[in-house]
């Protein structure tokens, strides 16, 4: 490697520190502004506000940094224009290509970081920012001191069954209020409903505690029901995994998580279509950095008179218009519109085709 190529990871990397740590403080004051009556509410202590932003760090370092590479590229290359050093190495005969070549390169290597990055140590702490949300900045924290507590969760389970539990603790595989239906072309065939249910791993089965069991005709009259205070076992197609799965948040499960998820689900006859896209989005959105360095390096040379607040508008602008981008492929995705794939994807294939034409047409 050259040196001119140290020179501009140089430029580009102390940049990227600095924006980083800017909007990384930024992010962490906005965040304090915002919980501050919920802190002063709930009586949160130091300990707890301590643990709480170290869990949220990583997730603030995540969000921004796209944003730095983006300003990173756009501020190291105009700078170069205004301090005459691009004319310099144009005369030396190096193009746009091969000075863009190490921070496209560095883009890569942070795209593939990022996604690693996000998929392990932000979804761990995303899960113990939350866990702290729920038990002590919640105002039915009483209710839901623990994170193995899921509540309301609604699931399918194949093409005919279906669960409901209003309560589950992952600790001692406890539901409450667990109900189970099958359902076949329409036609309610049989509910199970049951006030209790404990997990038996041993021999992987429910043992319902007060329960009942209705059994439908055709026509939807009940031709058999079974009321009773006992116990009793009972295989309801569903373990204690699929209720902490279905109950835990995309930003709190991992790329092969989901891919395990949408396997499983889909041999059962699920749809799995959102999931899809979620997974799809996953894999898209971690090539945001290479993909905003691609489009901000020609636009930083379009103008030989970039400043910084010139820099720092398009640099936000550009990033706002990803977003938006990628969340509307997104929702049409979601809709069946378009397919996960290029549902999750349209935002980066519209930047690497506005990135292309504006490698092809700024000056070299």
């Amino acid at each position: 490697m050259k040196k001119i190529d140290y020179y501009i990871l140089r430029e580009f990397s102390t940049t990227f520190l600095i924006v980083s740590l800017f909007f990384t403080l930024i992010s962490l004051i906005v965040d304090i502004f915002e919980n501050l009556n919920r802190f002063i509410d709930n009586q949160v202590t130091l300990n707890i506000l301590i643990s709480y932003y170290k869990a949220s760090l990583p997730s603030m370092v995540s969000v921004t940094i796209p944003v730095s590479c983006l300003v990173s590229s756009v501020f190291t290359y105009g700078m170069m224009i205004q301090r005459k050093e691009w004319l310099v190495f144009k005369s030396s005969g190096l193009s746009l290509y091969r000075l863009s070549f190490p921070v496209l390169l560095l883009g890569l290597i942070l795209s593939i970081g990022f996604f690693f990055f996000d998929n392990s140590v932000v979804i761990e702490n995303n899960k113990k920012k939350n866990e702290i949300k729920n038990t002590y900045m919640s105002k039915n924290k009483n209710k839901s001191r623990d994170k193995s507590v899921f509540e309301n969760v609604y699931f399918q389970i194949n093409e005919k069954d279906l669960a409901a539990v209003e309560k589950f603790n992952s600790n001692n595989n406890v539901a409450v209020n667990l109900s189970f239906i099958e359902i076949d072309n329409g036609v309610l065939l049989r509910r199970i409903d049951s006030k209790k249910a404990i997990w038996n791993d041993t021999i992987s089965m429910w043992n319902l505690k007060d329960y009942s069991i209705r059994e439908f005709e055709e026509n939807g009259l009940e031709k058999n029901v079974i009321i009773s205070k006992n116990d009793s076992l009972l295989a309801l197609k569903f373990k204690p995994d699929d209720i902490i799965q279905t109950a835990s948040k995309s930003e709190e499960v991992s790329f092969n998580e989901l891919k395990n998820q949408i396997i499983s689900l889909e041999k059962n006859g699920v749809n799995t279509l959102r999931r899809k896209v979620d997974l799809n989005y996953k894999i898209a959105y971690s090539f945001i950095s290479i993909i905003v360095i691609f489009c901000g390096i020609p636009l930083s040379v379009y103008r030989s008179n970039t400043t910084l607040a010139f820099g720092g508008g398009l640099s936000l602008a550009t990033i706002f218009a990803y977003v938006i981008l990628l969340k509307f492929g997104q929702s049409l995705a979601y809709g069946g519109v378009l397919s996960p794939f290029f549902g999750a994807w349209m935002s980066n294939i519209i930047f690497i085709s506005v990135g292309i034409y504006l490698m092809i047409n700024a000056r070299k």
